[in-house]
């Protein structure tokens, strides 16, 4: 049964859709907006005008949708960082309720001070909870473990630069890729988490 990390993981992953949309939106206005200063007077012209605002924009992106990627990706980063924090704190919950006096006081306790979700972070947070190899054996077809951990460093990387203000190209399409790249990953830790628990602790969270 999936968390309700991962369900409330699923809502705010909408807000992705709707950049991408903004993106696309932006991009079919910049092109009728070129489309009809080319048209200036001639009314033969404007259906082309029509087209370009109905159609999907295709290749190419112009200058001003590049904050959009940017923003979509590092807005991606933080919900997928929001998802291990929900469900690192849910699984706290349910296998320490009732056995220690503060189960949020000790989730602060186990927590690593790096708020990056690097797979060695990820699975230091889950260990100080008796929940052992949550990273470990995450893969999927054509995916290896190795592969997923250094995307996912790759991803982080990433988001860094961007925050920091480096100059970094990001396109509609790696964004697209890193969006599908947190669903699989979310999807499988969360499936990883309850598994790894009862083969530690006798207990699924």
């Amino acid at each position: 049964m999936a968390s309700n990390a991962l369900a409330s993981l699923d809502e705010r992953l909408k807000d992705i859709d709707q950049l991408l949309e903004a993106h696309s939106a932006l991009t079919k206005f910049k092109r009728a907006e070129q489309s009809a200063k080319n048209a200036g007077a001639d009314l033969s012209k404007i259906a082309d005008v029509v087209k370009k605002l109905v159609t999907a924009p295709g290749k190419g992106r112009p200058a001003e949708v590049e904050a959009i990627n940017k923003a979509a990706f590092v807005l991606l980063m933080s919900h997928f960082q929001g998802f291990v924090d929900d469900l690192h704190r849910e699984a706290a919950n349910k296998l320490l309720k009732g056995k220690v006096d503060d189960v949020d006081e000790l989730i602060k306790l186990v927590k690593p001070r790096s708020a990056n979700p690097h797979p060695e972070i990820i699975e230091q947070m889950f260990s100080g909870l008796g929940i052992h190899d949550v990273m470990s054996s995450i893969n999927w077809q054509k995916t290896s473990n190795k592969k997923v951990k250094s995307r996912l460093k790759g991803y982080i990387e990433t988001r860094n630069k961007i925050a920091h203000g480096a100059e970094v190209k990001i396109k509609k399409q790696k964004v697209k890729q890193f969006q599908q790249f947190v669903n699989l990953l979310s999807t499988k830790i969360d499936a990883a988490v309850p598994a790894s628990a009862q083969k530690f602790v006798g207990s699924v969270p």
